[in-house]
């Protein structure tokens, strides 16, 4: 009888998960990052108005960076928050004022129709991880003093380049879902919802584009969820019981292009 061939033993490579404590510090604002992601989702549904959704969407989210970055005890001057948030530049065109007259003429809670179906979630769910990525970046990358245009503009990139390659993963989900309880929640309100909503988006435009009075929906007494509480709520839950593995994997992406990218040349932010 033959001798059998010795066996070649391979050692199988351990799987390496993420060590949870080095995401922490995401916590201290997923819950704002998770409403304003759902509240830009909301202005689209709204206002899907060309260019007026992307003029108040792209305040929001500048006006979010803004209270990361101050978290962070990061100087994040204004204009280096515009270019975080830049989308395809169209809506550097549109003047608050032209927003006002468009609002005035578009607004209508009919949109909201494709919100309550889950459309919209992509776009949120990126809004969460753009977000999010700058907290981190805040958090545990930046080295001091402002934010320049140029680190700005690398930033973005270095963002936007991850989120190209990776799918949206858990955050889709849960945005999804959480997408169709803002729309239904919209959508059943009474009228003078509507009108809330209307009048605080031309404060918007008068207040040159403070963020901060879309927060101010607040719904009758006796009931202590607001319109976006519920939504956010539904999001954090999906999100917690999907782990973090995918937030992990993502966040070590970008900060490997973020220490790769060449520094361009200094340029301070007014």
């Amino acid at each position: 009888m033959s001798a059998e061939p010795p066996v070649t033993r391979v050692a199988a490579e351990p799987v390496t998960r993420h060590d949870a404590g080095k995401l922490a510090h995401l916590g201290a604002h997923r819950g704002l990052i998770i409403r304003r992601s759902l509240l830009i989702g909301a202005i689209r549904g709204f206002f899907p108005v060309p260019m007026v959704d992307e003029q108040i969407a792209g305040r929001v989210l500048a006006g979010l960076l803004g209270k990361l970055a101050a978290g962070r005890q990061v100087d994040l001057p204004p204009a280096a928050a515009t270019v975080l948030a830049a989308g395809d530049g169209a809506v550097a065109t549109l003047t608050l004022a032209a927003t006002a007259l468009l609002l005035a003429k578009f607004a209508g809670r009919k949109f909201l129709a494709l919100l309550a179906a889950g459309r919209g979630a992509d776009e949120m769910a990126r809004t969460f991880y753009r977000a999010t990525l700058v907290d981190h970046y805040c958090a545990k990358l930046h080295v001091g003093g402002p934010l320049t245009l140029s680190d700005a503009g690398r930033l973005h990139a270095a963002i936007e380049a991850e989120l190209g390659e990776m799918t949206l993963g858990p955050a889709l989900t849960a945005f999804a879902e959480g997408g169709r309880v803002l729309g239904r929640t919209l959508l059943e309100a009474p009228r003078w919802l509507s009108q809330r909503i209307a009048a605080l988006a031309e404060r918007f435009v008068r207040t040159g584009g403070n963020p901060d009075v879309l927060d101010a929906v607040v719904e009758p007494s006796g009931d202590d969820d607001t319109w976006l509480e519920r939504a956010a709520r539904t999001v954090e839950e999906a999100l917690a019981g999907a782990g973090s593995e995918h937030l992990a994997r993502i966040v070590e992406g970008f900060e490997k292009r973020w220490q790769g990218a060449p520094p361009q040349e200094s340029t301070r932010a007014d």
